[in-house]
């Protein structure tokens, strides 16, 4: 499965079908489907691994993601998720093609 990164997707357009995902050090929370919005899968992620909240809520990657044909299309929220993705893409793009099957 391909990962692409790139800006398509936004909030306030997404898709029935498009979800959210956050990413804090090696932990991922993906939301399907687009009823939930990236503060409370923030706070369900720290809660499931217990982590610092407010470091969650500071330092996790958010994104947009939907799939595309064989594949998923990843966008970042802010510059910054941009900036933290892109500064180890491997990594986040493997995390993300293990949790979206």
């Amino acid at each position: 499965m391909t990962v692409t990164f790139n800006k398509s997707l936004q909030d306030g357009k997404l898709t029935p079908t498009a979800g959210r995902i956050v990413i804090y050090q090696e932990f991922l929370e993906v939301s399907r489907g687009p009823s939930r919005d990236h503060n409370d899968i923030l706070r369900s992620l720290a809660s499931k691994y217990k982590l610092h909240k407010d470091s969650v809520i500071s330092n996790a990657i958010r994104l947009y993601w939907d799939r595309r044909g064989d594949g998923i299309i990843v966008c970042p929220v802010r510059k910054l998720d941009e900036d933290m993705y892109y500064a180890r893409e491997e990594y986040h793009s493997a995390l993300i093609a293990a949790a979206i099957r």
